[in-house]
């Protein structure tokens, strides 16, 4: 009889997982908990912007067992879910972190909130990092957007820092460099200040109460090593995935650790341009603007 191996959440790279289904279907009874569709975090940009129709992909190939993660007991190694409790040998989790909660959250990104940012004429954000300023730049094209930000784009150099913030002014952004106050906010309000952990980590004893999950060497959590934590569950990734680094070691593939590695970000801005960031390395110009459009428009054409 084969290993149950439970995938929980439908984060983009849980579908490099799902890529390799067939592969890992030969050594596990594979089980699914989590929405049928997703929202590409990486593109939605573009669809604000209307550069891209959609950046929803489905999951085809599987068929979920429940939809929500409860809690989770490691020791008896089951999951409680609105559908019932499931037993699992191997999990996988990448069912994501949350929004902090100032307004509308970004996180779960859904089709339903692309509707309502598109509706909407006035626009607040909160929080200057890469997902706020992006935000901001692809609102400013249809909408009166006001960024809230004590600081832009605080991990680049200081002149790049003052260049997109110029851009932002430029582009009719309304930049307030405070603390957003009590009822200040006009239109949609929305929260991208980053991500915090979830209740239930803590309350399954995953993590200490408000830290994300820490891992071992080969993304497994540090006490319970048949669970794999990815994306920003995980206290080692902010942010990123590695799920591919999961799926190899799944199938035996690899029986190297983990490796963190400088990952590269592209964020749109004016028109026709983007700032590509890697590390203290950045461009702005109108090769990383096509980068971008290429890879996203490629990962959504792979998962659809």
């Amino acid at each position: 009889m084969k290993p149950v191996l439970m995938l929980a959440g439908l984060g983009h790279g849980q579908l490099e997982i799902l890529d390799r289904l067939d592969e890992i279907r030969e050594h596990y009874e594979v089980q699914f908990i989590g929405e049928r569709q997703t929202v590409y975090t990486g593109a939605f940009p573009q669809v604000i912007a209307g550069l891209m129709n959609s950046a929803t992909v489905q999951l085809t190939r599987l068929e979920p067992v429940a939809e929500r993660v409860i809690s989770i007991d490691p020791h008896q190694q089951t999951v409680q879910t609105e559908q019932g409790l499931f037993h699992y040998d191997q999990l996988v989790l990448a069912t994501g972190a949350k929004s902090r909660g100032i307004g509308t959250p970004l996180k779960p990104m859904s089709q339903a909130l692309l509707d309502r940012i598109d509706s909407s004429q006035v626009v607040t954000i909160v929080g200057g990092g890469k997902a706020g300023v992006e935000l901001a730049f692809t609102c400013a094209k249809a909408k009166d957007v006001t960024l809230y930000a004590k600081k832009i784009l605080r991990d680049v150099p200081l002149h790049r820092q003052k260049q997109i913030e110029r851009l932002l002014v430029k582009s009719g952004i309304m930049v307030v460099k405070q603390q957003l106050q009590d009822d200040a906010s006009e239109g949609l309000l929305l929260d991208a200040t980053g991500v915090v952990p979830v209740d239930w980590w803590a309350e399954s004893g995953l993590a200490k109460p408000d830290n994300f999950i820490e891992t071992d060497e080969y993304l497994r959590h540090h006490q319970f090593t048949n669970i794999y934590v990815t994306g920003d569950m995980a206290s080692c990734l902010n942010g990123g995935v590695r799920c591919c680094f999961v799926a190899k070691h799944l199938l035996g593939e690899t029986s190297q650790p983990f490796r963190r590695r400088q990952s590269m970000n592209i964020l749109l801005t004016t028109p026709g341009r983007a700032l590509l960031t890697f590390g203290q390395f950045t461009w702005h110009g109108r090769l990383p603007y096509y980068v971008k459009r290429f890879i996203d428009s490629r990962y959504v054409r792979h998962y659809k």
